[in-house]
Order: C-alpha cells, then sequence, then structure tokens
C-alpha cells in the first residue's frame, strides 16, 4: 500500500485497487497510472485520482446518470466489464448545468485494472447527455472492490444548503 498526498488528503491506495490507462488520455499521454476514489456523500460521483501528478483528479459518473449509452466495441463487448463514465465538467458559476464529455467515455477493464478513453462519432452516441441521476445496472461487486474509499477531512469552511464539497476549496452543486 502506498500513500499519496493528494488534493482531498493524504490517500492511501493499495497495489490491488491501482488502474493503468491502457492508452493514453489526450493532453495527459505521460500519466498511466490512476486510482479509482470515491469520497464519502459524493456518490455517484467518482475521482479519477492521478498517481503520478498527486494534484490532479477528473471528476466522473456514470454515463447512464446523463442518459448516455454507448455502442459496444467491436473487438470484444465483454472486454469493458463495467459501466462506461463520463467525465463531469464542473460549473464555473453558481446556477450552471452539470456538463460532461459526452462523445468520450472512459471503458474500464475491472478483471485486468485497465481503462480507455474512447472517442465516438455524434450519431453512435444515444442521449443528450442531461442529468437523469439514473445508474447503469451493469456495476457488479468486483467494480466497488476496486474503489477507493475515502473519507475527506472536515473542510475549514462552511458549505451553503444543497452545495456539496468536492475537493479543497473548491464546491459542486449537485443537480
Amino acid at each position: 500500500m502506498t500513500t499519496y498526498a493528494t488534493r482531498f488528503g493524504a490517500i492511501e491506495v493499495p497495489q490491488d485497487k491501482r488502474w493503468i490507462c491502457a492508452e493514453p488520455m489526450p493532453g495527459f499521454e505521460e500519466l498511466r497510472e490512476f486510482a479509482l476514489v470515491r469520497l464519502a456523500g459524493q456518490a455517484p460521483f467518482i475521482w479519477l485520482q492521478s498517481l503520478e501528478v498527486p494534484d490532479l483528479a477528473f471528476l466522473m459518473a456514470d454515463a447512464a446518470c446523463f442518459g448516455l449509452r454507448f455502442p459496444a466495441r467491436d473487438a470484444d463487448p465483454g472486454e469493458f466489464d463495467a459501466p462506461p463514465c463520463v467525465l463531469v465538467i464542473l460549473p464555473q458559476a453558481p446556477g450552471e448545468a452539470l456538463r460532461v464529455h459526452r462523445l468520450a467515455p472512459l471503458l474500464f477493464n475491472v478483471a485486468q485494472a485497465r481503462f480507455l478513453q474512447r472517442v465516438f462519432e455524434t450519431d453512435q452516441v444515444t442521449g443528450e447527455g442531461v442529468w437523469t441521476g439514473r445508474r447503469s445496472t451493469e456495476a457488479d461487486a468486483a467494480w466497488h472492490a476496486r474503489l477507493v474509499e475515502f473519507q475527506p477531512p472536515p473542510l475549514q469552511h462552511a458549505a451553503s444548503p444543497g452545495v456539496r464539497s468536492v475537493g479543497r476549496g473548491s464546491e459542486l452543486a449537485v443537480p
């Protein structure tokens, strides 16, 4: 087990909860090792935490939460055995809606602890990418066993009603 100093505080990541990015993510080609961190009270959101750049974490959620569906992969439909996840773009101003990278989900192979980002054409994606709150039925115990559960230390300031903390110094108004 290794401890990482992240934007959320010190997080212990066991070897069996590390993920490898199988193909470089555009713009982050040098990053390969990650952990999936679920912060207490932030379900259904999960953080894709870089283990190489501890201050870098991407917020993501099950694509079904945003009403999105993607075609099965051509090569081996069983290769990716967890729900596709989309990267969430945090609102910049109060009242703005959550947005997602609609055409570029992350696909996960739980058995091999590998993932990649796949880009689809607009006509291949079903759904508008609008928050529905519904989750996929594909997630299973093996997927959940590979998540790092983390209770962040309390923040120094009080959050507004209806606003959840998503990291030190940042807030997310959950729809």
